[in-house]
């Protein structure tokens, strides 16, 4: 059974609340010694460095992101996405059939993408997503999840060059998806969060993401899922949401107001990760509060366990305010669960 869904002690409603990393953190400080793996890229670029050697630094970087989330009481820990040039292309690069084009501003955000090309050859990838999540589980005894983008918001950060049309594009970028999740379990992840921002901004398109998820499903095999929905309102489609065939639902609820409300008295048929620590933003929110305002919401959820988490990944942020909200995570967390 896998970690993330062992129930313990617990107070609110006979639920545990379990404290997770969201998915990506800042890989460079203010400090020196913060600033190796911007050192070694450069070192990578002027060939000083090998290939290997940049890995390496990249390895030594996740393994201190790891020593600092369960320093922070994090009970589900990501690598960070330390390896990730972005959610697109990363992906991308290690798929097969696509090639890199230009810069886009991903959202409204300081960060940027490389947008993929979808040819007519597009299959499944060369193994190093489920490498990625196995180097992870071997470095933690917490419970490992992996991250990777999901079919729509795959296809929509896309150029398609393929001759393959909408529907038959959403339904073969699902099945590689989820093909590319079994084997991130099979090599140690406990769930892998799959990201959809794009359906939050666009949900005139649900029924091509479902299409793409109905795929996703049927090839991810026993690999838990955890859907992540952020930077717009998720209570516009919650209804719809809830229909999915996922364990857990991850939402942004510092987009969506009133949601809370909704939950507290309509209730909710599955667990939820609370995405409702601010990761854009280096205002501290009080622990106290949080825990005020989504209480009522947690004996209206069916389920044994929730997570609380951040609104997104932590890279938006200084570091030192990174880990400052892992705290505030881990201690919201103790806070609800008495």
């Amino acid at each position: 059974m896998h970690l993330f869904f062992l129930a313990v002690e617990v107070t609110i409603g006979g639920m545990r609340i379990i404290a997770s990393a969201h998915s990506s953190f800042p890989r460079v400080g203010d400090r020196p010694e913060e600033q190796k793996l911007r050192r070694a890229f450069a070192g990578l670029e002027k060939g000083k460095i090998t290939e290997a050697e940049y890995k390496s630094a990249q390895d030594e970087l996740i393994s201190e992101i790891l020593t600092i989330q369960e320093s922070a009481g994090i009970e589900i820990v990501t690598d960070g996405l330390i390896r990730w040039y972005d959610h697109a292309s990363h992906l991308a690069r290690n798929l097969n059939g696509f090639e890199i084009n230009g810069l886009l501003r991903f959202f409204d955000t300081n960060t940027y993408f490389r947008q993929p090309i979808i040819s007519d050859k597009i299959s499944g990838g060369n193994g190093a997503m489920a490498d990625e999540a196995g180097f992870l589980a071997e470095k933690t005894s917490r419970t490992a999840k992996a991250v990777i983008l999901g079919p729509y918001s795959m296809m929509r950060m896309s150029q398609n060059s393929s001759s393959i049309n909408r529907e038959e594009l959403i339904e073969k970028l699902g099945t590689i998806i989820g093909s590319e999740i079994s084997r991130m379990g099979a090599a140690g992840a406990a769930i892998v969060q799959v990201e959809e921002p794009f359906l939050i901004r666009e949900p005139g398109g649900f029924d091509l993401f479902a299409a793409g998820f109905k795929a996703l499903n049927k090839a991810r095999g026993n690999t838990p899922i955890l859907p992540a929905f952020y930077f717009g309102d998720c209570g516009k489609i919650l209804d719809r949401l809830v229909d999915l065939p996922a364990d857990i639902l991850g939402l942004d609820f510092t987009y969506s107001p009133g949601l809370l409300e909704k939950i507290a008295v309509d209730g909710f048929p599955k667990p939820i990760a609370f995405g409702i620590i601010d990761g854009r933003n280096t205002r501290m929110e009080s622990a106290g509060d949080i825990a005020r305002a989504i209480e009522k919401a947690m004996v209206r959820i069916k389920g044994d366990t929730c997570h609380i988490t951040s609104s997104c990944g932590l890279e938006f942020l200084p570091r030192d305010y990174a880990i400052a909200k892992l705290e505030l995570t881990s201690k919201t967390a103790k806070l609800l669960n008495g």
